[in-house]
């Protein structure tokens, strides 16, 4: 009987070893830090900070790893443990952690940029680049692309390609509706992109096509 009140002692410890509640704070300024996103890692499981800076999770298991996304490339990545409340403080360059039996002092961890597909930028690369404007993300992920800026303005142009008519700029279509003019930057807010496909070699659409074209497919269509 002994042996198997011991066994099941055992099998519990094990099991709260495996799955923990784990609640947080996030502050910066002295002052809570609502909207962030806080990820455990492995297991995939997000949520959000509340208006009072909180965080929970039902199942956390010791060697997870917490992500705290600070910008869309810059986050905050705490080792999960026994701690069943961590504490976790904002600064401009670095964040502190206080888990209640320690307080340690981390720098933020820089995402690098996914890899680009060819001639393709996909949302999530979209996302990780913090980029604003859809002439910098152009710049950014698309080789033979140049882009010159104007106060007013981006002029684009795809190199690579033969151009005939009077002007160098490639068509645009946006959700296969073709746009025309120059501010390109004030065709879909960068949010609602949810890829873009460069075409250089662009003879379907023909003599219209010789300066590139350039697809944008978004989150509405």
């Amino acid at each position: 009987m002994k042996r198997i009140v011991l066994l099941f002692a055992a099998v519990c410890a094990s099991f709260m070893l495996m799955a923990q509640e784990l609640s947080g704070i996030i502050t910066k300024g002295g002052k809570p830090k609502k909207g962030l996103t806080v990820t455990l890692l492995n297991s995939g499981v997000k949520t959000t900070s509340d208006k009072y800076g909180r965080f929970y999770f039902q199942d956390a298991k010791p060697g997870d790893v917490l992500q705290v996304k600070i910008t869309s490339r810059k986050v905050a990545e705490i080792p999960v443990s026994g701690a069943r409340l961590v504490k976790i403080h904002m600064a401009s360059d670095d964040f502190s952690v206080n888990s209640g039996s320690q307080e340690q002092r981390l720098p933020y961890t820089v995402l690098s940029l996914p890899r680009i597909n060819g001639n393709v930028v996909e949302r999530e690369q979209i996302e990780l680049s913090g980029l604003l404007r859809l002439s910098d993300i152009l710049k950014q992920f698309i080789t033979g692309v140049r882009v010159t800026q104007t106060y007013y303005d981006s002029d684009i142009l795809v190199r690579g390609v033969n151009s005939v008519g009077s002007g160098n700029s490639p068509l645009f279509f946006i959700d296969g509706v073709e746009y025309e003019g120059t501010d390109i930057d004030s065709l879909v807010p960068v949010e609602a992109i949810q890829r873009i496909e460069i075409h250089k070699d662009a003879a379907q659409w023909g003599a219209r096509g010789a300066n590139g074209v350039i697809l944008i497919t978004t989150t509405r269509s």
